[in-house]
């Protein structure tokens, strides 16, 4: 079953996950939609905001050097 990928495998959206709520500013929030509507367009089909979250946080796993520039910007690493 593994081997079936999770969209497939599961009988709803959320099925297998731990909800874990955070905190956003309003400017991530509104970016969402777009973030949305460019998903389903390259998908060619509906992309729920628990999938493409998650998938966000799993590129952001396999590519921490992008989270630390961004963080840059932020004011981290300042000396």
């Amino acid at each position: 079953m593994a081997s079936i990928p999770y969209k497939l495998r599961r009988d709803k959206v959320n099925e297998g996950r731990e909800q874990v709520p955070y905190f956003l500013r309003e400017e991530v929030i509104d970016g969402e939609t777009e973030l949305q509507d460019t998903l389903e367009e390259l998908l060619d089909e509906k992309v729920y905001k628990s999938d493409y979250r998650e998938a966000a946080m799993v590129v952001a796993q396999r590519n921490p050097e992008l989270i630390a520039e961004v963080l840059r910007e932020w004011g981290y690493d300042l000396r």
